[in-house]
């Protein structure tokens, strides 16, 4: 039974989240350049407490609740919103560390909004509290309920409304229908168990309601002065540009500018602006209020004040990051995974295999990365580690296959057996090549030939996974800075000369393509004049090929 509610915990957050996510996509914001969540991928931003008895009395156990959600699927049915669509994620996102689920579930139980919303939970107590006809408590006995939860009152509606969203609290009508009273619902339930998957699940119904709600409750309070901004959605979509960007944080200041972005638009009109003046000066900066709630829950840490950190405090510091925390990441990976996307959790470090290195270098910081990577290499050797990294990087994606093979050039001579095995792989032809030609003193006399004579095709896949790279930047006119950036990564430093000479004599449509777009906008001149040669000597091969040769790409290449 507590597998089954813990399903329709799941399934009650994906319907919270992908709601949010609707009302965002209809207010005209996913598929524009105001969608903060998409302008981050082309700005480069993603490269515990007991509970007493007295709670667990009043609400029993779970066991007599189960059925008050229906019986819901997991998958997002076809056609239907999700996170995915709307946020145009990969199917596949870098890989996570997460802690144990005990360690997980001692960090929900220890978040101060878990703890009022169980003091809330105590004081509604088994019978519960009759409600307004606007489904609201009584001025009195909200007064009392703020008392009891430690909050100021103007801030108990905010509370209120996570509770009836994610199911804490569910409002039930007397049979005659005059009366309504808010009862304990089956998230409260749940969480009383006090077991580890239930406090999670619970939890994550909870986070959701409050990415959803928070700003609809901002407004609520003061319609008005609402009317000319648009909150909706916007605490799903940061959340999740936190999970992208958990590699390296947001700055607060990010944060704020992005709901202000998203609240008035890129180019707001004057009253537009002066309702967003007024707002603030009356309420304080809604992006800011979003991050005390999530902190409050434990889905953020913020950064220390300045008077705590010193220079921490400062916006745009290292030290004004907002992160993402581990518990957060969960609730999301468990919510991109209803969407079929993949994102791997990452061994410990101990019996890290090649597959969890590559998924986590995108996924942690690059001090956190190098540390891993440096045990990593201890522990296999240069040699082993060279060999293995050849073995995954031949059918790996052209991001991951940069990765492995900027790894291997730095092992030195220690990868030249491995670097002639890449020989055999058209995927890695180009690059061992490349690494060969630099190390031609200790390439063994014998493979020399091999070295020294390329074939006029075994470059092609460098320029395959240059579109690729330039493809999964989903940009039609490509960031000059960027493009140098790949084709750096692909060709090591004083070596362009020579590998677009090979390129030259190759007659593929994809080194055709990846030297025009190298002659249009690399920002080097002397690189684009030597590519924009090679092009035309390219296309000019190609052109001389026999008639059932012409277009055809490498053996084995994935089409973007």
């Amino acid at each position: 039974m507590a597998v089954d509610l813990d399903g329709k915990l799941t399934r009650r957050a994906a319907e919270i989240l992908r709601d949010a996510a609707q009302v965002y996509n209809q207010a005209g914001l996913a598929g524009t350049g105001n969608n903060p969540v998409l302008a981050g991928w082309s700005n480069g931003m993603y490269g515990g407490l007991e509970m007493t008895a007295s709670f667990q009395a009043a609400t029993g156990s779970f066991m007599a609740v189960t059925g008050a959600f229906p019986v819901l699927g997991q998958k997002a049915a076809a056609g239907e919103v999700t996170l995915k669509r709307v946020f145009r994620l990969p199917r596949r996102l870098p890989g996570v560390r997460l802690p144990g689920t005990a360690e997980l579930a001692g960090t929900a139980r220890s978040a101060p909004m878990m703890v009022k919303l169980e003091a809330l939970a105590r004081w509604l107590g088994g019978d519960g509290r009759l409600v307004t006809a606007d489904d609201v408590l009584p001025e009195a006995d909200a007064a009392d309920a703020a008392r009891v939860a430690g909050l100021p009152p103007g801030l108990l509606p905010y509370l209120w409304e996570y509770a009836l969203v994610s199911g804490w609290f569910e409002l039930i009508d007397e049979p005659d229908g005059r009366r309504s009273w808010a009862v304990l619902g089956p998230t409260a339930y749940r969480w009383a168990d006090r077991d580890v998957p239930g406090t999670l699940h619970a939890w994550a119904v909870v986070f959701a309601a409050v990415l959803a709600t928070m700003f609809e409750v901002a407004a609520g309070q003061a319609p008005d002065a609402a009317a000319r901004l648009d909150f909706e959605g916007q605490g799903v979509a940061l959340a999740v540009m936190l999970f992208l960007a958990r590699r390296t944080g947001l700055t607060t200041a990010s944060v704020t500018d992005t709901v202000r972005s998203g609240a008035i638009g890129e180019r707001p009109a004057r009253r537009t602006r002066r309702a967003w003046d007024e707002w603030v000066g009356r309420f304080g900066d809604p992006g800011r209020r979003l991050l005390s709630e999530l902190a409050a829950l434990r889905a953020v840490d913020l950064p220390a004040p300045a008077s705590q950190a010193g220079q921490a405090g400062r916006p745009g510091q290292a030290g004004d990051l907002v992160t993402l925390t581990p518990l957060a990441q969960w609730a999301l990976r468990e919510q991109f995974r209803l969407d079929d996307i993949t994102v791997p959790v990452v061994e410990e470090s101990g019996q890290l295999s090649v597959a969890g290195l590559m998924g986590l270098a995108d996924g942690v910081s690059d001090a956190e990365f190098s540390a891993e990577l440096s045990a990593w290499l201890e522990r296999r050797g240069p040699g082993r580690a060279a060999m293995d990294l050849v073995m995954y990087a031949g059918s790996a994606s052209a991001r991951t296959r940069l990765t492995a093979v900027g790894i291997i050039r730095g092992l030195g001579p220690a990868a030249t057996p491995a670097w002639l095995d890449a020989m055999q792989q058209p995927q890695l032809r180009g690059y061992a090549r490349i690494a060969l030609s630099m190390m031609a003193a200790d390439v063994p006399k014998s493979s020399l030939p091999l070295v020294l004579n390329p074939g006029p095709d075994d470059m092609t896949w460098l320029a395959t996974d240059l579109l690729a790279l330039i493809a999964d930047d989903d940009d039609p006119d490509p960031d000059p800075d960027r493009v140098k950036e790949l084709f750096a990564e692909i060709v090591p430093p004083g070596q362009e000369g020579w590998v677009l000479g090979q390129l030259a004599r190759a007659s593929s449509p994809d080194v055709i393509r990846a030297l025009k777009l190298l002659a249009r906008y690399h920002p080097n001149g002397n690189i684009a004049k030597a590519a924009r040669k090679a092009a035309r000597a390219a296309a000019k091969n190609a052109r001389n090929q026999p008639r059932g040769r012409r277009g055809r790409p490498p053996a084995g290449a994935v089409r973007q």
